[in-house]
C-alpha cells in the first residue's frame, strides 16, 4: 500500500512538473511575439484570446501603408512583407517570403541590389530599383534600407516607394520645357527667313516700279531660297511629328549607297563652297548596294554633311564610304568646334543642341531624324571627337551579301 501512494505520488509530480514546463514556454513565447492568440478550453468550450502585445500597432501600421515594407536576412531573403509589396509584385504574400528579393528584380539589376543589400547591413542607404511585377510590366521604385537587428541576426528594413507618378509627372514636366524651349526655337528660326522674304518682297516691288530687270530677278532668286528655307524647317518639323507617332514609313528597295551619297555631296557643294569649305569625296568605285529607302537616307545623309559644314565652316570637310564585315560604313569628318565629350549620345536627343552650338541656329533636329532613320534601316550612327580638333559621325548600315567583295 505505501509503495502505491509513493509511486501515485511522483507520477502527479511529475505531470505537474510537465504543465509547468508547458506553461514557461507559452510564456516564453509570447514574450517573443511569437504568439497572437491562445485557444483555452473550459466548461462552455474553446475560446480564444487574442494577444494585443506592444508590436501589435506596429504590424498594423505596417500592414495599412502605402508602402511596400520587407525585412532581408543578410542573403537577401525575404523574412516577412507587407501587402502593399505583394501587391506590386503582384503574387500573394505566401508566394514572396521565403524568396530571394533578387528574384523580383530584372536580371540587370540583380548585381546592383546584392551590392546594395551589403552595404544595407552596415547603413542607411536609399536607391532606385525597377521591380519586376508577374504582369512583366517594370515598376520605377525607391528602396530606403536600414540595418536591423532579429533575434540577435543582422537583417535589414526595406521601404518600398512606388515611383512611377513621379515619374509620369517628371516626364510631363520635361516635355512641357521641351515644348517650350522648341516653339522658342521654331519661332526665331522661321522669323529669320520670313523677315529676310518681306524684305526682299519689298525690294521687288521697288524694282519693279524701277524697270530695273536685273535686280528684280536677284530680289526673286533670294526670296526663292529663303522660301526653300522655310519649306526645308517645316519638313522637318513633319519628319519629327511623324516619327514621334511611328507613322515614318520606309520604302526599301536595294540601291547603291555610293550613288546616294555622289548626289548628296553633289547637292551640297554650292553649300559649302559659300561657307568656303572643301568638300571632300572618297568613295569606292564599285557598288555597294543596301536596302534602303533612297529619300530618307538622302535625307538623313544630309542632315550630317549640313551639321558637319555649318560647325566646321572654313576648314575641309569629308566624306568616306567603304566597306567593312559586311556593312558599308560612312564617315563625315570636320575640323570645327567638336562637340564635348559629354554631349557625344545627346546630340541625337530631340531639339537637342550642345552648349557650344547655341550660337548657331539650328532647330536640333538634323541628328536625330538622321539616327531614327539610320536605325529604321536596322544601322547605327555615332558620334566622335576627331583628333586634332573637329567632329567625327560614323554610320554603319548592312550591305547586301555579296556586295562588300565586289567593292573596289
Amino acid at each position: 500500500m505505501k509503495a502505491y501512494l509513493k509511486t501515485s505520488g511522483r507520477l502527479e509530480l511529475d505531470e505537474l512538473r510537465q504543465r509547468l514546463q508547458e506553461a514557461e514556454e507559452t510564456l516564453d513565447a509570447i514574450r517573443s511575439g511569437e504568439v497572437d492568440a491562445l485557444v483555452v478550453s473550459g466548461p462552455a468550450g474553446e475560446k480564444v484570446f487574442t494577444l494585443e502585445g506592444a508590436e501589435h500597432p506596429y504590424r498594423v501600421l505596417v500592414e495599412s501603408m502605402n508602402e511596400g515594407a520587407i525585412s532581408l536576412s543578410k542573403e537577401g531573403t525575404i523574412l516577412y512583407c507587407n501587402s502593399a509589396f505583394a501587391r506590386m509584385v503582384g503574387i500573394s504574400l505566401d508566394q514572396v517570403m521565403g524568396h530571394d528579393v533578387c528574384e523580383f528584380v530584372p536580371s540587370e539589376d540583380r548585381d546592383p541590389i546584392r551590392k546594395l543589400i551589403k552595404q544595407g547591413l552596415r547603413e542607411s542607404i536609399r536607391a532606385e530599383m525597377t521591380l519586376l511585377p508577374s504582369s512583366g510590366t517594370c515598376l520605377p521604385t525607391q528602396f530606403s534600407l536600414n540595418p536591423v537587428d532579429l533575434e540577435g541576426k543582422p537583417s535589414i528594413g526595406v521601404i518600398v516607394t512606388d515611383l512611377s507618378e513621379r515619374k509620369r509627372q517628371e516626364e510631363a514636366e520635361a516635355a512641357v520645357r521641351m515644348r517650350d524651349e522648341f516653339l522658342a526655337i521654331a519661332s526665331h528660326e522661321l522669323r529669320t527667313p520670313l523677315s529676310t522674304l518681306v524684305l526682299r518682297l519689298g525690294l521687288l516691288e521697288r524694282h519693279a516700279v524701277s524697270g530695273d530687270l536685273n535686280q528684280v530677278q536677284a530680289s526673286v532668286n533670294r526670296a526663292k531660297d529663303q522660301t526653300e528655307r522655310m519649306r526645308r524647317l517645316v519638313d522637318r518639323l513633319l519628319d519629327v511629328s511623324q516619327l514621334a507617332s511611328g507613322k515614318l514609313k520606309l520604302e526599301l528597295e536595294q540601291g547603291d549607297l555610293g550613288e546616294v551619297l555622289k548626289e548628296v555631296v553633289e547637292r551640297f557643294s554650292e553649300v559649302a563652297s559659300n561657307a568656303k569649305c572643301e568638300l571632300r569625296l572618297i568613295a569606292p568605285s564599285g557598288g555597294l548596294s543596301a536596302r534602303i529607302d533612297k529619300f530618307r537616307l538622302d535625307e538623313a545623309i544630309g542632315n550630317v554633311i549640313s551639321n558637319a559644314i555649318k560647325y566646321g565652316a572654313g576648314k575641309p570637310v569629308s566624306v568616306e564610304l567603304k566597306a567593312k564585315d559586311g556593312k558599308a560604313a560612312l564617315v563625315v569628318q570636320d575640323r570645327g568646334i567638336g562637340i564635348p565629350a559629354e554631349d557625344l549620345t545627346r546630340v541625337f536627343g530631340r531639339f537637342e543642341r550642345t552648349a557650344v552650338s547655341h550660337n548657331y541656329g539650328g532647330l536640333g533636329l538634323g541628328l536625330y531624324i538622321a539616327k531614327q532613320v539610320i536605325e529604321q534601316h536596322d544601322g547605327s550612327i555615332r558620334a566622335e571627337n576627331r583628333s586634332g580638333g573637329g567632329a567625327r559621325i560614323v554610320i554603319e548600315l548592312p550591305l547586301v551579301k555579296g556586295t562588300e567583295a565586289k567593292a573596289v
